[in-house]
């Protein structure tokens, strides 16, 4: 089973991409959890607590892209429910490698 559930807030603005029947839209959604060393969550000088922030690349296909695109913005919170995809493409004798959530289901917040 490939299902991946992801929590945080849109860091990126939403880009579309392909035609409106056939297209989708992609973003940047970031992921934070707490530092924590020796048992304990670690605080900043500031007295915040420190997060360790992962970011992940979203895609979003018909209806669900467009809801996207016409309700969400940058810094606003989600729910993702999706697939994880790899990808390799070759571009000038490189090879590069990627990694995106295909999103099933998306839930405002």
């Amino acid at each position: 089973m490939n299902k991946v559930f992801l929590s945080g807030r849109i860091t990126s603005d939403i880009s579309r991409f392909g035609t409106d029947s056939k297209g989708g839209v992609s973003f940047t959604l970031v992921t934070s959890r707490p530092v924590i060393k020796d048992g304990q969550v670690v605080k900043g000088e500031d007295g915040y607590t420190e997060t360790y922030d992962q970011f992940h690349t979203i895609k979003a296909f018909n209806g669900l892209g467009k809801s996207i695109a016409n309700h969400k913005k940058k810094g606003d919170k989600l729910i993702v429910t999706g697939e994880i995809r790899y990808s390799r493409n070759e571009k000038d004798g490189r090879t590069y490698y990627n990694t995106e959530i295909v999103a099933d289901e998306i839930e405002f917040l």
